[in-house]
């Protein structure tokens, strides 16, 4: 069967797009007309993400081991002592043993002159509370305190601004 082109109906493209635009002034007419829901923060999911951080309080200060738990380390000296002889050495147990923490970290505080203070309390010389995680609280005599050159970072946290800076410390667990 053929079709007839002289008897088909040639569609006008300017009448199609007329009829479109009336189309989408109905919908924009439509929405413009709906109660307007209140604006959502897009990014709510990702504010209630836990961040894979460790952190380590020292007392009253808190700091940050990103993706970095490997960074912690923890050394056990047995109470043996070695005693050179001319025949072998004797080996003699002395004291009790000793464990010792180092780890580089990110510490987090609200003002720069809270930063003092920790160098303060660490020339103390007194024990200090130490919590890793979820770990039981131990204390800690802080026996060395590095800080790197770089300067303090400004950082927002979970909705509260901390200043930052890279520290190695290195103490004794008792």
């Amino acid at each position: 069967m053929t079709k007839n082109i002289f008897n088909t109906k040639v569609k006008d493209a300017r009448e199609e797009l007329e009829n479109e635009l009336k189309k989408q002034k109905e919908k924009q007419k439509e929405l413009e007309s709906k109660p307007q829901e209140a604006k959502q923060d897009v990014f709510k999911k990702y504010k209630n993400t836990i961040i894979k951080d460790t952190l380590i309080k020292i007392d009253n200060f808190s700091f940050k081991v990103s993706q970095n738990i490997e960074s912690i380390t923890t050394t056990l000296n047995v109470g043996i002592k070695k005693i050179e002889t001319i025949r072998k050495p004797i080996y003699q147990a002395i004291g009790g043993n000793e464990e010792s923490i180092s780890f580089d970290a990110r510490i987090l505080i609200s003002e720069l002159s809270e930063y003092e203070g920790f160098k303060e309390l660490i020339k103390q010389a007194k024990p200090l509370k130490l919590t890793i995680l979820s770990e039981p609280t131990k204390h800690i005599l802080i026996q060395r305190l590095s800080e790197s050159k770089k300067n303090w970072v400004l950082t927002s946290m979970r909705g509260i601004n901390y200043y930052t800076k890279e520290l190695s410390i290195e103490g004794i667990i008792l």
